[in-house]
């Protein structure tokens, strides 16, 4: 989703769902403070996904403290692309590293450039570095 259609779709639900409404412009305000702290510039759909995650998180930390957040995560979750399950990454990890030509954990680096590179969002980066560190070491 671009910036224009987040604002279009808030200005939609303020009418009919007020709580989407405050979540879509907490969710637009986090994404201009990004491209403003990031240079003073105009938000960009990249601005949009780290903003999305950041409250996710938030949200997430808010319920796991018995805090009830609505329906935040549902409205959230639009935002951010689907990762790969454990399997995927591992069966995507195992496969960069057969093309290695040595398991070596030097190359840790490199793999994990080569995920970022490759699948980007789509991968939970953390599990992937873990996968991969138990692979070459």
């Amino acid at each position: 989703m671009t910036i224009k259609e987040l604002r279009k779709e808030m200005m939609l639900a303020k009418k009919t769902n007020p709580e989407k409404s405050t979540v879509l412009a907490m969710l637009l305000d986090a994404t201009q403070k990004i491209a403003k702290s990031d240079g003073n510039r105009e938000a960009n759909e990249k601005d949009l996904l780290a903003a999305a995650k950041r409250e996710m998180k938030m949200a997430t930390q808010s319920i796991d403290a018995g805090i009830d957040v609505g329906n935040t995560v549902q409205i959230l979750e639009v935002f951010i692309p689907a990762t790969k399950s454990p399997e995927e990454t591992q069966a995507i990890v195992d496969g960069i590293i057969a093309d290695l030509p040595e398991k070596n954990p030097k190359l840790i680096g490199q793999v994990m450039g080569t995920l970022k590179k490759e699948y980007g969002e789509k991968l939970d980066m953390g599990i992937a570095s873990q996968m991969v560190k138990q692979a070459l070491t």
